[in-house]
């Protein structure tokens, strides 16, 4: 935004807005200047937010930034004579002084002192005034001319005489002094060059133009301007960069010198611009309008102007579209789009987006293509040249039907003229296929085959136009722009016309998950009336359903997926009752689902159950029970538990009538894991049980129950919930029937159930019977008869409160007494009793000793005697009883060694012996040798 001018030597600053000078403390007019350059790293019609300037005053290189707000004064060093003329380019410059080119490194200048004596990089010597030794006067030669001719790279001139006529060379160095391309011959000293990449264009005294390629290794001419009009006035004296001018240009209406060559164009000057661009409109109608200087173009960008004394004359490049345009309409395809494909690899390099010919020349070759029947390459184009899908949908009168007003008319789509003509050629896609069919058909061939090669175009011809629309689908849905044009692709209203149509071609595809993601996508826009009045219509009753869904019709859903569940609209594509209740349940909907729940019982009970488990405690007591239960009570207990649990948890009026129901289909559940293919399962169970309780003589069977019952165990959760119903304190179900229930079942299945029910009863006798003798769950019984006040004790589940105490623990030991006896199990018994002993010392009398049996081990009633030893208050009968007891223990040692001495030999001890248990010498105690292991330990230790 900003203008630099430089008059009388004078250098000031303007704003292009309003062309006020650029004035501030900062800034003041440069006075003393000799030449100026913009730093050409940052392109001039970029909009850049910065740009470097340099300026050569007297002695000095000054160095300024030029913003949007301000221009200031970034570095500035001294040189050692007047500068002539320089160019710039980012970290390097490079000029012309008096006495020769040079390239001046920026980034050492501004280092300072130790880096600046290598700074400049000296070239070649500049021309120097001399005499002419005929009239004695001094000669001046041409001023010195650079230029950035690229990225770091420099041209400079060089004469081989004074005279402005000598034949001149452009020498191209590199930033660092290195020549990597051609050196340009001119055949006399230009009087002014530019550089438009990759030409070098020079003007000469004369008035001739001349264009040179810098990338020919020689012979770099490759084309001469001349002009019509020879006079003084007219003749070119300068060239400089155009920003932003441009002309319209047509083969026909310009002049052409050399177009292989180079595709340089001259048009005449201003007066003759208008006229020339009123042709152009007419002669290029029936191409698209563009941006200018794009490659590709139609119109071309003016980067060169030419100065004369009364005009500007615009050197433009020749456009090659209308070239490309021919070359398709030639069924030239592959030499058509090898210029495009090179156009757009250079506006891939310049990042400066497709132009609207290049698209107008990729969507003629598709339509042409599809013409041809290669269908392959038509779909690769319209990919490319992004044409507009609804042209497209217009050659398939079906889908013209079924989209009806929602597909705007042919001739409303803007389009170019050529490629409107190309579509009418077609015509419609049975015609394309028709003809197709015979080019492709033999001369003998049958009506079927024709039927079928017909068929077969129409599949791939269809295919083609679903891939294209899917393609057209996801570029419109990212972020509804194209990044490559910077703009819509297509029209607003073309998205629900290409949702629709590919919701059809899907359909008839059969692209079963596409269809499926396209309807159930949020971003969709199917218009919902059209596509399921055709999927009604044509017996696609489930993509109906999903129609429906997309639009929020939940009543209409259901009932549709309702007829397709009962058969009444056959559809295998429709997931079934799995997909039926996933969509139930989301509905959130706690009516939609207590009605859908009502109308399963009837349908598949196991899929009401299955959503019973969503209802709400409120919408489960809305159920009406005595309507549904006969269903479900048909379908077993399973399904009638189920539906019964549930029916408590919500606290449903008429539940409690149903809890016999439920325990009756608890114990029938559980009987058949005992007895059908679980039965090992449930055998592992009770021996599962067994080892832990030789573990721990405290663990109860229902607590085991529990922790297998966390542990998947299908038998131990049932036995779990049959168990909390039945210790409930207040029960809601009828024990008299349920008692009769379990007695029913074969022994040793229901025992803790059972022994529960008694005690609920208030047989407590009976329950103590089946605790201890049947079930042999002692740690139960110890609960239920020593401490009933424990809140895990069942007695809490009698009528009446059970007492506790001596009597208590008397009855339960004498229980265990009679396992020895009933059962023939005396190990088991003498455990139990040595613990009950340890554990009720205090509660327990001596007299109860006179019950142990005389076999067992003292071992067993050691430590109760000894308890009560100590609470004999005479100590001497405490001492004679101790006495008695030690010599006991001497007569058992001495006849064990007795027997061990006549049966194995004698056991010879030293005093270092120590006991294998507690590790201490023998000494003179009492010790035990076992013979089978040899381990020998203090009798006490036994």
């Amino acid at each position: 935004n900003k203008l630099v001018v430089l008059c009388a030597s004078t250098l000031s600053v303007y704003r292009l807005a309003d062309l006020q000078p650029v004035g501030s403390a900062a800034f003041q007019p440069v006075r003393g200047v000799s030449c100026v350059a913009l730093d050409e790293r940052v392109p001039r019609a970029a909009g850049a937010e910065a740009a470097g300037l340099c300026v050569a005053c007297l002695r000095s290189i000054r160095l300024y930034r030029l913003t949007a707000d301000d221009v200031r004064l970034e570095h500035e060093f001294s040189v050692a004579s007047g500068v002539a003329c320089l160019s710039h380019y980012g970290n390097f410059v490079c000029l012309a002084d008096d006495e020769s080119y040079k390239i001046v490194d920026l980034r050492k200048k501004r280092a300072g002192a130790g880096a600046d004596d290598d700074a400049e990089l000296p070239l070649l010597p500049t021309q120097q005034p001399h005499t002419d030794p005929e009239t004695g006067r001094v000669v001046r030669p041409p001023r010195p001319r650079t230029l950035v001719v690229g990225a770091n790279e420099f041209m400079f001139l060089t004469s081989s005489g004074a005279d402005p006529e000598s034949d001149t060379l452009g020498v191209i160095v590199t930033a660092l002094g290195e020549a990597r391309r051609g050196t340009l011959q001119f055949a006399a000293y230009p009087k002014s060059v530019v550089y438009d990449d990759p030409f070098v264009i020079a003007v000469f005294a004369s008035g001739r133009v001349e264009v040179h390629d810098t990338t020919q290794p020689d012979a770099t001419l490759v084309q001469t301007l001349a002009f019509a009009d020879s006079s003084d006035a007219a003749r070119p004296k300068r060239l400089c960069g155009a920003v932003s001018a441009f002309v319209a240009t047509e083969t026909a209406v310009c002049e052409t010198i050399d177009t292989d060559a180079a595709d340089i164009a001259a048009l005449g000057g201003l007066q003759e611009q208008e006229q020339e661009l009123k042709r152009d409109v007419v002669e290029m109608d029936g191409l698209p309008n563009t941006e200018p200087g794009k490659p590709l173009s139609s119109a071309s960008s003016v980067r060169v102007v030419a100065v004369a004394a009364d005009s500007l004359y615009f050197v433009a490049r020749e456009p090659p579209v209308l070239r490309v345009a021919e070359l398709i309409a030639g069924q030239r395809i592959e030499e058509a789009m090898a210029i495009v494909d090179a156009a757009q690899q250079q506006q891939q390099q310049q990042q400066s987006g497709t132009t609207a010919e290049t698209q107008f020349c990729i969507q003629l070759a598709a339509v042409t293509c599809l013409g041809s029947m290669l269908l392959d390459d038509a779909l690769q184009y319209f990919r490319r040249g992004l044409l507009d899908p609804r042209a497209l949908l217009h050659l398939f009168p079906d889908l013209v039907r079924y989209l009806g007003p929602l597909l705007v008319p042919f001739a409303r789509i803007p389009m170019p003229r050529r490629l409107r003509a190309a579509f009418i050629d077609i015509g419609d896609v049975d015609a394309l296929i028709a003809r197709g069919s015979a080019q492709l058909l033999a001369e003998h061939s049958s009506a079927e085959q024709a039927e079928a090669l017909a068929a077969a175009l129409m599949a791939n011809t269809l295919e083609v136009l679903e891939r294209y629309l899917r393609s057209c689908r996801s570029l419109m849905r990212a972020n509804g722009y194209n990044s490559l044009l910077d703009r819509m692709p297509f029209a607003p209203d073309a998205v629900p016309v290409v949702d629709t149509a590919l919701a059809r071609l899907y359909a008839t595809n059969a692209r079963h998950d596409r269809l499926c993601a396209l309807l159930q996508d949020p971003a969709s826009a199917v218009v919902g009336d059209l596509a399921a009045g055709y999927f009604r219509d044509s017996g696609y009753y489930y993509y109906y359903s999903l129609v429906l869904k997309a639009e929020g019709s939940v009543r209409q859903v259901l009932d549709a997926w309702r007829s397709i569940l009962t058969g009444e609209w056959p559809d295998e594509r429709f997931g079934g009752v799995d997909e039926y209740l996933r969509y139930v349940v989301l509905t959130d909907s706690q009516s939609t689902m207590l009605e859908e729940f009502t109308w399963l019982t009837f349908y598949d009970v196991d899929a009401a159950l299955r959503l019973l488990a969503h209802l709400a405690d409120g919408a489960v007591e809305q159920i009406d029970t005595d309507q549904v239960f006969a269903s479900i009570e048909a379908r077993g207990d399973r399904p009638m538990r189920v539906f019964i649990e549930r029916l408590l948890t919500a606290k449903h009026p008429r539940a409690s009538h149903y809890m016999t129901y439920l325990v009756s289909a608890y114990v029938r559940q559980i009987c058949e894991h005992h007895k059908g293919e679980e039965a090992h399962r449930s055998d592992a169970l009770v021996r599962g049980y067994r080892r832990a309780q030789a573990d721990d003589l405290r663990l109860r069977f229902r607590a085991y129950l529990s922790d297998a019952s966390v542990q998947s165990d299908t038998c131990a959760a049932l036995h779990t919930r049959l168990l909390g119903i039945l210790a409930d304190r207040q029960p809601q179900y009828d024990v008299e029937a349920v008692y009769k229930c379990l007695n029913d079942q074969e022994a040793g299945f229901m025992d803790v159930e059972r022994a529960v029910v008694l005690v609920v009863m208030g047989n407590i006798d009976d329950a103590l019977d089946v605790l201890v003798s049947q079930l042999g769950d002692y740690a139960e019984a110890e609960m239920l008869l020593v401490t009933p006040d424990n809140p895990q004790s069942l007695a809490r589940l009698a009528p009446s409160p059970l007492s506790s105490g001596v009597s208590s623990a008397s009855r339960l030991l004498r229980m265990y007494l009679d396992l020895s006896n009933s059962h023939n199990d005396d190990e088991m018994s003498a455990r139990l009793v040595a613990d009950l002993l340890h554990r009720y010392a205090d509660d327990l009398g001596p007299d109860i000793l006179a019950d142990i049996p005389d076999h067992w081990p003292l071992s067993i009633v050691e430590a109760f005697v000894s308890r009560h030893l100590q609470l004999l208050k005479a100590q001497e009968q405490a001492s004679n009883v101790q006495r008695s007891l030690n010599q006991a223990r001497a007569f058992a040692s001495k006849v064990a060694y007795t027997e061990a001495v006549c049966d194995r030999g004698p056991v010879k001890l030293d005093y270092s012996q120590t006991c294998c248990v507690c590790n201490k010498l023998l000494g003179s105690s009492v010790f035990v040798f076992e013979a089978e292991t040899g381990d020998i330990k203090h009798i006490s230790c036994t």
